[in-house]
């Protein structure tokens, strides 16, 4: 087999390349840029991973003749476009986020220059690396902070194509995993590895005790014994029994994991081995060994989900050609993709990232060729590879202490595994004259986003849930433009001893008309009141309640935590233009809007950010509105 890495690549990639040897363009320049236009839903961040693995495979990136040969054979290139790859070579530049550090949508994770044909044939071979590295380590990264300090064993080699299984192991453990079980990924890379037993080997033997015996005089006490095979707490002493108190630890695999655990520990204490530890198993992710989080277990091996992305196996980053001249030595001009909902913005940038006082990550910018640098920011990319050489190389506990210093840049919100909105969303850097402009005078108002009005609540609206998601990725993107984010929630007395809300609930025994009367909903402090979790409220300024004994619908007749008005609190903050979102389009977000504009603000109802109960009578209070002055 060759070492060579020319034919890891899509054939359409070669066929753009045979046009634009045909016509010299080949040789003009040009800027790639590798990007996410966003996260996988609910993530709040990502991380890069597959660098070390990538450059390599550039520096390989070249064609031996039988495979210029076997092109030709197949109709894919000419001859010109043969003599061109018998002397192919990278010989551009490569600038990247160092390995390990976290991403957001349109990070310009990695930049690539150099001519037109070099390096378009490197789409493919970029992106296979970088969407299956960085997906994996990205999830890993989620799982490290869920099992808060324990030790993680990547365990998913069985699960994967046999090379992407190396590759996992190298991911997984930069994002903190102590240790993997494949052989390969330790000896290419130095990671630990582990493994003892699996249930084949209780099963081969006569009895349990016969292969804990066998196993223990082969690798001693301190070994991990699987005791789940038959009977788990008869596993247990029959391990104590063979290994002494001093027995290692002992693996659970099936089952309840927590109550498991749980009588493991008691059960091992019991028979005085109280220093062995409990390692857990069995189709972990983030999400279960959260919910492991109080119980007993020292240790946790991840094998399909590790190895799969956590449900998210590709990143999802594109290659986008940013700058091209028209000439060999013309100047570089922006081009960009204006499809929908692919769009890419033209011109190379610089990222740029700004943190507090304590560490914290507060803001990712890029700036273009003719901006000045963002004051007090540090840029983000290094140079990894000048000529087609390779310039950066860090060693992989480098890139392992990078990574974790990485993630102790975030906030312990983002670092939460509960679905959320992007942390950041990279934004173009602001000009000398707009850094130094006014607060904004802008304020967004969210009505009623709460579990009774999204699906599954009492009175849920249909693309409620989309409507909260949509919301939190606007407030990551846009919450620096508002002098004031208020949310309002529906805040009912509870039905105690025939208690309506001064009606607007439906008398005991009498049906609402779903007009002016209503089945109970958002009784304060209850689950329903609460917000949808799909709303991430850690931008919002004020919150709103209303409805506290009375009917209520617009969020002007709710008071604050303090007991303000929220029209005395917009005014305060020098607020005039307000912008209106949240549930229901023809009830509280209508009543909400009217009322802005009768206390004098401009109003503007966000598109896409509200959802109706019903067509009709949605269309009907956006007619309104409208005629009442609301831009819509």
């Amino acid at each position: 087999m060759t070492d060579r890495t020319g034919l890891l690549t899509d054939r359409y990639e070669l066929t753009m390349l045979d046009s634009w040897v045909r016509d010299g363009s080949a040789e003009n320049a040009a800027v790639f840029e590798v990007f996410a236009r966003r996260l996988p839903e609910g993530r709040r961040y990502g991380v890069l991973a597959g660098l070390g693995r990538l450059l390599p495979l550039v520096e390989s990136f070249t064609y031996d003749a039988d495979e210029v040969a076997w092109l030709q054979e197949q109709g894919v290139i000419g001859e010109q476009t043969a003599s061109y790859l018998r002397k192919f070579r990278f010989r551009g530049d490569i600038d990247a986020y160092p390995e390990g550090d976290l991403y957001f949508p349109g990070s310009p994770v990695l930049t690539v220059r150099g001519t037109l044909g070099e390096c378009v044939v490197l789409e493919t071979l970029v992106l296979s690396v970088l969407n299956h590295d960085t997906a994996i380590a990205s999830a890993a990264a989620r799982m490290v902070t869920a099992a808060e300090g324990r030790p993680l064993i990547e365990m998913g080699g069985r699960r994967t194509h046999e090379q992407a299984a190396v590759a996992t192991a190298r991911a997984a453990y930069l994002a903190g995993f102590a240790s993997t079980s494949n052989l390969a990924a330790g000896r290419r890379y130095g990671i630990p590895t582990v493994g003892t037993a699996a249930h084949a080997f209780t099963l081969a033997h006569e009895s349990e005790e016969a292969a804990f015996r066998s196993q223990v005089e082969a690798l001693g006490v301190g070994t991990t014994l699987l005791v789940d095979t038959y009977d788990t707490a008869e596993g247990i002493r029959t391990a104590v029994r063979v290994a002494g108190t001093g027995l290692g630890a002992v693996r659970i695999d099936s089952g309840d994991l927590a109550d498991e655990a749980a009588r493991a520990r008691a059960l091992l204490d019991e028979l005085g081995a109280t220093s062995t530890r409990i390692v857990a198993t069995s189709d972990l992710d983030e999400f279960v060994i959260t919910a492991l989080a109080d119980a007993p277990i020292d240790g946790y091996g991840v094998g399909t989900r590790v190895a799969t992305g956590s449900g998210h196996p590709t990143a999802s980053m594109v290659y986008k050609l940013v700058a091209v001249s028209d000439t060999v030595d013309g100047p570089l001009r922006p081009v960009s993709k204006k499809s929908k909902d692919k769009v890419s913005l033209g011109g190379h940038k610089t990222a740029w990232r700004e943190y507090d006082a304590a560490g914290l990550l507060v803001r990712e910018s890029f700036t273009v060729p003719g901006d000045p640098a963002p004051a007090g920011a540090r840029p983000v990319q290094v140079p990894v590879m000048r000529g087609g050489a390779i310039v950066h190389r860090p060693g992989i506990e480098e890139v392992r202490a990078f990574t974790a210093a990485a993630l102790r840049s975030l906030p312990a919100e983002a670092l939460s595994v509960a679905a959320g909105a992007p942390y950041l969303t990279v934004t173009h850097a602001p000009t000398e004259e707009e850094s130094t402009m006014s607060t904004p005078t802008r304020a967004l108002i969210v009505v009623d986003v709460q579990n009774d009005f999204v699906e599954g609540g009492s009175l849920g609206v249909t693309g409620g849930r989309d409507v909260a998601t949509r919301i939190s990725e606007h407030l990551a993107t846009h919450a620096g433009d508002y002098a004031v984010i208020a949310a309002s929630r529906d805040w009912h007395h509870a039905p105690v001893d025939g208690e309506t809300n001064s009606g607007h609930f439906a008398a005991p025994g009498e049906e609402p008309d779903y007009v002016s009367t209503w089945p109970v909903h958002c009784v304060s402090d209850g689950p329903g009141s609460d917000y949808a979790p799909e709303l991430v409220t850690d931008a919002v300024t004020h919150h709103v309640r209303k409805g506290q004994g009375v009917p209520a619908y617009s969020a002007f007749e709710g008071v604050t935590d303090d007991g303000s008005a929220l029209a005395d609190v917009l005014r305060a903050a020098g607020v005039t233009d307000v912008e209106i979102s949240g549930i229901a389009t023809d009830y509280c977000v209508r009543a909400t809007a009217l009322d802005a504009r009768r206390e004098g603000f401009a109003v503007r109802l966000l598109d896409g950010l509200h959802a109706g109960v019903a067509p009709e009578t949605s269309e009907a209070a956006v007619r309104e509105m409208a005629e009442a002055g609301v831009e819509v």
